[in-house]
């Protein structure tokens, strides 16, 4: 096929693409303004039914999603396994429009663990909820091209889908309610209790024929007694490579003697490494209940998982400093390595003594990675090792709750509801050091061939490392109380208040979070919601803690050098040298207002408005080097000639939105059943301020800057401002199908210039599955996600060394289409 047939092809699949997709939302907008032909008012108990119950964002008596006073989300374990997808971050993504992960590559474990974004903000500014209780983050902080906060969020990937009967998604501040760290939102995810199970089994591949996932479900559940019951589920994945990326061009191998080429140049090994990395991964939970008495009932849940993955990093070449021919003949590729395991245990008590309900629980979850590589430390030459570890990361969090709430019949409208709490939380985190040989300056220098007398270059190729300096291990704990106040004044209007007081031990210190929240009833259909709250949000102990090493290098009057380029923690001499200051809590301040619609007739829909204020948030300072910096250095008595980042609270943020979601439902006869669902955000971050350089750096002039504009732009213009979601469900007799269309607005990839700016254009990207029940118990499913295989623009770059096609930005990912069948069988 001619390069003009496979372009006219491309370009008749995206205008085809968009022409579906764009009659699939003019028919949901048509529907939601007509009345419904014979619509279902029947609330799905696994769907997003403004009917159903949610007890997240309020204490006491539940309430349904349409009577909520902040903006809520509720997504099925049917609705999560339909999208096809084999990880919850990316089922979330394609159902909800505030919710996007981020394409990572290259970036050692960021590339394997991607955390969600709510409302534009990274993953450390959410909460997640197991059951109503906290989650534990993951040991591995973020630092990648979309997130270099340095936070350690929650991996949601370690829960199994299988396990999940309901996601409730709060977004809205709650840091008054549920933490400091509920910021952007908060996820909470309803464990199955139910009797019965199922087996499913997915394969799929990519249009590129790469790329193959295999996942494997099964639960089980049984009553116990009275109030009681058991559900335990098990799941494994398998995620294969893919490859997207430019190939190196130019000379791979030394020339023959008398200059002639050798003979491999005419095939070289050029190796890639821009797409997604190898994981294996088994999870497993467990969540039960049984009564102890005739008040008082035992619960207890649990999550185990373990995952392994392997990145690829850029292809090193026989010919280079950055090789040693006796190991590698023909160079060789990075890889990046992570083990990891995962556990959390809850128990608890929970009953009634007098008026009062009460729940007492306990919590311990750990996340433990192992990093390592097979790459080489040139500078070592012949003697260089080919595996190294690179570091080990821990975290551990113990929670104890008490809660405990009841009603007060004051004589209006409606009683009383108080809702009162204590919890106590140890936080650990342990960072080990990696092999002195990854970091060590070997001092070997080539003795043959055009590298002949140069030296190699230093330190393990591809990948960061952690020196015996930046090791250690913190802890701290924290002691909180709430209240939580919810009345209705009159029938039509509830107002809800609440407060929480936090101390940390270390230099955290006190935190205060207030919330109001307020619901008024205009008509039976119409509700206007607001809510204002602030939230003092902790540096993570990851921030504080954490450092690592990696070696660059730098072209200067035609000779190559070779810097040392360190992520220092804010306590260490390097970060002191340059006016690094201890982290404090980030100040947020959230506002929202919005309206719900509910007439009947299946129809429903959320319109809400928000504004979140971030003052002193974290984030890693700009590379900080050069002579200024080196005098400073010197001064201090420290090694001068390197690279210097560290965490800092460098910048006040401001992220507005809009969010809409509706949905439409009715029965068209003989015809099936039709459900229609229409979803929007629009989010856009700026930043209000950068903070002054510290007095240390003031007196080295203007040009060097505590945070530039690389950093900036990943927080403005790294995730898109727009997302929409239009999708259409048909079901009659046997037979589902489901579409499902996406629209990712513009990013853009900024560099250190302009001129060097990359801007990916907006893309639709649609999804499609058809399933065939041939039993009661046994489901058939063949799906394509991307089905018109849309990619990302392309960069425009070509480096020499090869490198991603599509950069590193993409909301939905550098893959293209990929076709599925799945096979679930229920019992």
């Amino acid at each position: 096929m001619s390069n003009y047939q496979a372009t006219a092809r491309a370009d008749h699949r995206a205008k085809t693409g968009c022409t579906l997709l764009a009659t699939t939302s003019v028919l949901a907008v048509l529907a939601f303004a007509a009345p419904a032909w014979s619509a279902d008012p029947s609330t799905d108990a696994e769907g997003t039914s403004v009917d159903a119950v949610i007890v997240t964002g309020l204490r006491g008596k539940p309430r349904t999603v349409a009577d909520s006073p902040a903006p809520i989300d509720v997504i099925g374990g049917e609705q999560l396994s339909d999208t096809g997808k084999v990880t919850l971050k990316e089922a979330l993504a394609v159902l909800l429009p505030s919710v996007n992960y981020g394409t990572v590559n290259g970036f050692a474990h960021n590339n394997v663990v991607r955390p969600v974004s709510m409302r534009g903000l990274g993953g450390g500014y959410t909460l997640v909820l197991v059951n109503g209780k906290r989650r534990h983050p993951t040991s591995l902080l973020m630092n990648s091209n979309l997130d270099t906060s340095g936070a350690t969020p929650v991996d949601l990937d370690q829960i199994p889908t299988s396990a999940i009967s309901r996601i409730e998604m709060l977004r809205d501040g709650a840091a008054a309610q549920y933490g400091s760290d509920a910021i952007a939102g908060v996820i909470n995810i309803i464990l199955k209790s139910a009797g019965g199970g199922q087996v499913s089994a997915d394969l799929g591949q990519t249009f590129a024929r790469d790329g193959e996932n295999a996942h494997l479900t099964a639960d089980w559940g049984a009553p116990l007694k009275e109030t009681g019951f058991v559900h335990v589920s098990l799941e494994a994945k398998y995620q294969g490579r893919t490859d997207r990326n430019d190939p190196a061009i130019g000379s791979f191998y030394y020339p023959l003697a008398g200059g002639a080429p050798d003979p491999r140049e005419a095939n070289p090994k050029r190796g890639d490494y821009n797409g997604n990395p190898v994981v294996r991964a088994v999870t497993a939970a467990i969540n039960l209940q049984a009564p102890v008495s005739a008040t008082t009932d035992f619960y207890a849940f649990a999550t185990a998982g373990a995952r392994s993955g392997n990145a690829r990093q850029t292809k090193r070449r026989p010919n280079a400093n950055t090789n040693i021919l006796e190991l590698s003949p023909d160079g060789f590729i990075p890889l990046y390595k992570l083990k990891e395991t995962d556990f959390e245990a809850t128990s608890g008590l929970k009953g009634k003594l007098g008026e009062w309900a009460w729940d007492f629980s306990s919590a311990l979850g750990r996340n433990i990675s192992h990093s390592g590589a097979d790459t080489l430390n040139p500078s070592l030459g012949p003697a260089s090792p080919t595996h190294f570890k690179l570091y080990d990361l821990t975290s551990t969090v113990w929670t104890t709750n008490l809660d405990l709430d009841r009603s007060y019949d004051i004589g209006l409208s409606s009683p009383l509801t108080v809702a009162v709490g204590a919890e106590h939380r140890l936080e650990k985190y342990r960072v080990e050091a990696g092999d002195a040989a990854a970091y060590v300056n070997g001092g070997y220098v080539f003795t043959s061939g055009p590298l002949a007398g140069r030296p190699a270059l230093i330190g393990v190729q591809g990948v960061n490392t952690v020196d015996a300096s930046d090791a250690g291990r913190a802890k701290r704990t924290n002691l909180a109380g709430y209240i939580d106040l919810g009345i209705n004044p009159t029938a039509n209007w509830y107002v809800g208040v609440a407060g929480r007081a936090e101390h940390y031990d270390d230099s955290a210190g006190d935190t205060l979070s207030g919330k109001l929240t307020t619901r008024y009833e205009l008509a039976p259909a119409l509700a206007l919601r607001g809510t204002v709250s602030n939230g003092l949000r902790a540096p993570s102990l990851s921030q504080q803690l954490y450092g690592q090493r990696r070696y660059s290098t730098q072209t200067i009057a035609g000779v190559l050098y070779q810097f040392p380029t360190k992520v220092v923690r804010v306590d260490s001499p390097l970060a002191q040298a340059l006016g690094a200051q201890p982290l404090k809590p980030e100040k947020a301040r959230n506002y929202s207002a919005g309206l719900t619609f509910t007439p009947g007739h299946g129809f429903s829909a959320t319109l809400d408005a928000y504004q979140i204020d971030i003052d002193d948030r974290i984030a890693l300072t700009s590379t900080l080097s050069g002579p200024g910096v080196n005098v400073l250095l010197a001064a201090a008595g420290l090694p001068t000639d390197i690279y210097v980042q560290y965490f800092a609270n460098a910048i006040d943020t401001r992220t507005r939105g809009v969010d809409l979601v509706s949905e439409y439902r009715t029965s068209l006869g003989d015809l099936g059943d039709l459900k229609l669902g229409l979803g929007f955000n629009w989010n856009k971050t700026k930043i209000q301020s950068i903070k002054a350089n510290p007095p240390q750096l003031t007196s080295l002039g203007a040009g060097l800057v505590l945070f530039d504009r690389v950093q900036q732009g990943t927080l403005t213009v790294g995730y898109p401002k727009t997302k929409l979601i239009a999708s259409a469900a048909w079901t009659k007799g046997a037979w589902t199908i489901d579409l499902r269309g996406t629209r990712y607005d513009k990013v853009t990839q900024v560099a250190t210039v302009a001129s060097d700016d990359r801007t990916f254009g907006a893309k639709w990207i649609a999804d499609l599955s058809v399933t065939y029940a041939v039993s009661e118990k046994l489901d058939l499913t063949a799906g394509a996600d991307n089905l018109f295989d849309i990619y990302p623009d392309k960069v425009g770059i070509v480096s020499a060394n090869g490198g991603g096609k599509y950069g590193a930005f993409s909301p939905f990912g550098l893959t293209g289409g990929y076709y599925y069948t799945r096979v679930g069988y229920k019992f």
